[in-house]
């Protein structure tokens, strides 16, 4: 098993959203499910996430 930091991208209506996360896989793909199988346990307590950091520019 290695260590892997995996970025997800979703790209949607109003914005793109990103997942990062650190995940122990056996290989890439198996590190990108793994990624995907966090954020989606993350998704199903919404209500008690806070955005800790931003970044604003003027267009």
């Amino acid at each position: 098993m290695s260590a892997f930091k995996v970025t997800l991208q979703s790209n949607l209506t109003h914005g793109t959203f990103y997942w990062v996360a650190n995940v122990n896989a056996a290989s890439e793909e198996e590190a990108v499910t793994a990624a995907e199988h966090l954020f989606m346990e993350q998704i199903e307590s919404a209500g008690e996430w806070d955005f800790s950091n931003y970044e604003a520019e003027k267009l």
